[in-house]
């Protein structure tokens, strides 16, 4: 049975499955996120001397912070988004999620913090992208430095 039901955001209304998929497709990039994020953290580490050879002490610890606040971030953004589906089931279970605008409300403001969280880890992917980026630049003049050129007479 698909019931259909007011959404005020976006002028639509979302059924009962939507609602449920919005939630597993959150807590599925957040799981995501969260591997990725570890992944970072371990690059940050393997490079750990080169960042440093770079300057880039005090800019790491700060990535490696960030890196930790936003896992602690998806984990409780995790955790209610599991409260939240619980509610969706006892919504259902008593036929009245439709007549539940705090619900819908709630619902909301999941969507819209799950966006914030993104955008804010993609922000610091993308930094400790371009950290890595320029070590790595760095690095790789250290052992191949530019070839000079060589003026060749030819003496015929």
């Amino acid at each position: 049975m698909k019931t259909k039901m007011p959404k005020d955001w976006f002028g639509r209304s979302k059924s009962i499955e939507e609602l449920h998929h919005d939630s597993r497709n959150w807590l599925s990039e957040i799981e995501f996120i969260n591997y990725e994020m570890t992944f970072l953290n371990k690059l940050l580490s393997s490079n750990y001397i080169d960042l440093l050879d770079s300057g880039y002490d005090k800019h790491i610890k700060e990535l490696a912070n960030k890196i930790v606040i936003e896992k602690k971030s998806g984990n409780a953004l995790s955790k209610l988004i599991l409260e939240h589906e619980k509610v969706l089931s006892d919504l259902i279970q008593t036929n009245s999620v439709t007549s539940n605008k705090n619900y819908l409300e709630t619902h909301k403001k999941f969507e819209i913090e799950n966006i914030i969280f993104l955008g804010r880890y993609k922000e610091l992917k993308m930094e400790i992208f371009k950290i890595i980026e320029r070590t790595m630049r760095k690095k790789g003049q250290k052992k191949f430095p530019k070839a000079k050129k060589i003026l060749i007479i030819d003496k015929k």
